[in-house]
């Protein structure tokens, strides 16, 4: 809620009584609170409470000190959420007890609650939620039978005595239970078997948990956390309708063939349980299962090797275990995978406990529907070649993998590669065999697009820093006389996307964030490095350059590739930055196109930053006038010891019609007789521009190859 609406509702509260805050219908001030409970002050107008106790000393309230407050609905004593993990001491005592509740409380949270049971005489028949964390003398929740057939929330977290949950018959529409933390939680336990109702069990922390009753049958869909209890031992035999059920840094040593019949589970998390050894292939029977996660689980050694058809699996972590067998290849039936992590080590190397994947199986090309795919900190040579047909692949995670020598065809629609650190790495990517065309129609689009004097390039980006045999002589060769092509594909599928994104609403994704939908794409190559390759006639030793285009070649101007070298000054995280002042005769614009690129704990001191960026209807004058296009590379933290731009065009497809593709200008020649003939009927009457010393196009004519 804004500020202001907040303090507009408390002033309009304080309107109700401005001389006795008794007479209000809710009250948060801790002194005025104070005052009232401890003189006995409350009215029948008090509706609700709120009692941060984090700005109070201790206050001893009489047993009758909400005897008058008959309407009162809501009661809080709480403190803020930022220091809800203080184990603070009781604030409120009740040296003689507490004789009186009203019967119309609907909520009631009562932090450090200081007895062992509300009134006897307490009648919750409107109860709806009920918390009393810390209530370390509680031991049951009241004496008797009582009839609380609205409650649906009961949080007994971090209590240390037995207590005793209300029967099922008195609170027969218990929704959710929380003992988070709770020292003896057997008596819970023991309550649970008959609520029809419940949705969500919370025994997280609860580190005397040993043992789960067996035979527990769930009506509802519900949700069950042990996490955190490190003393249990057991996968617990339940049934019915179980969602979630979160085993994170439990004791358990195998998932047993009997949790076959959880056909409804959605979640299974048994993330850091470093005594497990076996999982079942009953996991195989979980036709609902969505995400499996076993991330971290030290001694797992092996993962069921034939696994049935499960259509609703899209992620699967088995991120730092120690599986050293190939992986299954029955992995090819889960066919909505969209998640793998079989990462071991993201950060450092040969961590201990680790050990990695030797090999990843050529059935891996039938996930179709994988989206993101970590296989960081392992230990195979090279991935198969089936991996290009994961046509929704979109992140692929290959840090640290140091046995890495060489890489395959990868998918079209790629558009994060993280193989940074893979020292032995000695090629990139190889190149898809045929140049992709565009639809024509991007042209169009891209005509509609316009741009701000800033904007931001949320580009396709592949990383190969620290990628040290990249940096030899025969392999730095190949790369520089591949980057051409490389670049020119990238920017293709980079178009395409901004296209696909803008043609066809494509879903919302964690790639595909609404704030980035409209962001024009580009394409970027960070490899170890220190030449601007020499396909980029267009060359400058520091960060700034100047072209000057020909006349009548902006209609089909898509953008520029652009390069630099950096040179590290400062282990910071980076903003690197392509700075475009279109000058013409006419007049000027300035235009910033900015990315981050993140370029953190570099071993090699210089690298190559190759791309494509987007510029289209950016307000280029019409075709009389030449172009002035001076380019500034800038970087806070690294220095930009050479440069490189190179104009991108589009061009008709000659063998598919209403396509087109990108070339390059890479030499000084003749654009077309247009121009020539344009230029020679207007050169008398124009001004001239004055010279730059970094320009590098002295002539109206281009090859565009």
């Amino acid at each position: 809620m804004h500020d202001l609406l907040q303090e507009m509702g408390l002033e309009i509260v304080r309107q109700e009584s401005e001389k006795e805050p008794g007479r209000r219908s809710r009250l948060w001030d801790h002194k005025e609170i104070r005052h009232i409970l401890n003189d006995n002050k409350g009215t029948d107008a008090i509706e609700g409470i709120f009692l941060n106790l984090f700005k109070i000393k201790e206050i001893n309230l009489s047993s009758r000190a909400f005897i008058n407050m008959s309407n009162l609905r809501l009661l809080k004593f709480y403190i803020p959420k930022a220091f809800e993990a203080l184990d603070m001491s009781t604030k409120v005592q009740l040296p003689d007890g507490l004789d009186y509740l009203p019967k119309k409380l609907k909520y009631l949270y009562w932090r450090n609650y200081p007895l062992r049971t509300l009134p006897s005489n307490f009648k919750p028949k409107n109860l709806v939620e009920l918390n009393l964390p810390y209530g370390h003398k509680v031991v049951q929740i009241w004496e008797g039978k009582k009839r609380a057939f609205k409650l649906k929330f009961i949080n007994l977290s971090h209590s240390q005595c037995h207590i005793k949950i209300p029967d099922p018959s008195e609170t027969p529409n218990l929704e959710r239970i929380d003992i988070l933390n709770c020292t003896n939680p057997a008596c819970v336990l023991s309550s649970i078997t008959n609520f029809n109702h419940l949705s969500m069990l919370c025994f997280r922390h609860c580190k005397n948990l040993r043992h789960f009753p067996n035979n527990l049958h769930f009506v509802c869909p519900i949700i069950i956390d042990f996490s955190y209890c490190v003393n249990l031992t057991e996968f617990p035999q339940i049934s019915g309708n179980i969602i979630d059920l979160i085993l994170t840094e439990t004791a358990i040593e195998e998932v047993p063939s009997s949790t076959e019949c959880l056909t409804n589970l959605q979640y299974l998390f048994l993330c850091s349980c470093k005594k497990l050894k076996r999982v079942s292939t009953s996991i195989c029977k979980f036709k609902s299962l969505v995400w499996l996660s076993l991330n971290k689980c030290l001694n797992l050694e092996s993962f069921p090797e034939s696994m049935e058809k499960m259509e609703h699996l899209n992620r699967i972590n088995l991120g730092r275990t120690t599986i050293t067998e190939q992986l299954p290849s029955s992995f090819e039936n889960v066919e909505g995978l969209e998640t793998q992590c079989l990462e071991c080590c993201s950060e450092l190397d040969n961590l201990p406990g680790y050990s990695d994947l030797t090999a990843i199986p050529q059935e891996i090309g039938c996930l179709s529907s994988l989206e993101c795919l970590n296989l960081g900190g392992n230990n195979f040579e090279g991935l198969p070649a089936s991996i290009k047909q994961i046509s929704r692949l979109e992140c692929l995670d290959l840090s640290y993998c140091n046995s890495l020598q060489s890489l395959p065809e990868l998918p079209l629609h790629l558009e994060v590669l993280l193989a940074t650190n893979c020292k032995r790495l000695q090629s990139l990517p190889e190149i898809p065999s045929c140049l992709e065309e565009l639809d024509a129609s991007v042209l169009e689009k891209l005509s509609k697009h316009s741009f701000g004097e800033e904007y931001r390039i949320w580009s396709i980006k592949f990383n190969f820093t620290n990628c040290l045999k990249l940096m030899n002589e025969e392999a730095n060769k190949k790369n520089l006389a591949d980057s051409r092509l490389r670049i020119q594909h990238m920017a293709i599928a980079s178009l395409r996307l901004f296209w696909e994104l803008r043609q066809f609403s494509l879903p919302l994704n964690r790639y595909h964030p609404l704030e980035h939908r409209e962001n024009l794409r580009g394409a970027t190559i960070i490899l170890p490095g220190n030449n601007v390759p020499e396909w980029f006639i267009n060359r400058s030793s520091g960060s700034e350059i100047t072209l000057q285009l020909p006349q009548h070649c902006c209609q089909n101007l898509m953008g520029f590739a652009v390069c630099a070298v950096l040179q590290q000054i400062d282990e910071e995280r980076d903003c690197f930055f392509v700075d475009f002042l279109m000058k013409t005769l006419s007049g000027r614009k300035i235009v910033r196109c900015y990315e981050t690129i993140a370029l953190r704990r570099q071993v090699t001191k210089t690298n190559v930053i190759l791309g494509f960026r987007p510029l289209r209807n950016v307000g280029f004058p019409d075709d009389n006038n030449r172009t002035v296009v001076p380019f500034k590379f800038s970087s806070q933290y690294y220095v930009v010891k050479c440069c490189g731009v190179c104009p991108v065009y589009a061009s008709p497809n000659e063998t598919k019609p209403n396509t087109i593709t990108l070339n390059f200008a890479t030499e000084i020649s003749k654009l077309d007789d247009r121009a020539t003939a344009s230029e020679s009927e207007s050169s008398s009457g124009e001004e001239e521009l004055e010279p730059s010393p970094n320009r590098l196009f002295r002539d109206d004519h281009v090859n565009i190859s």
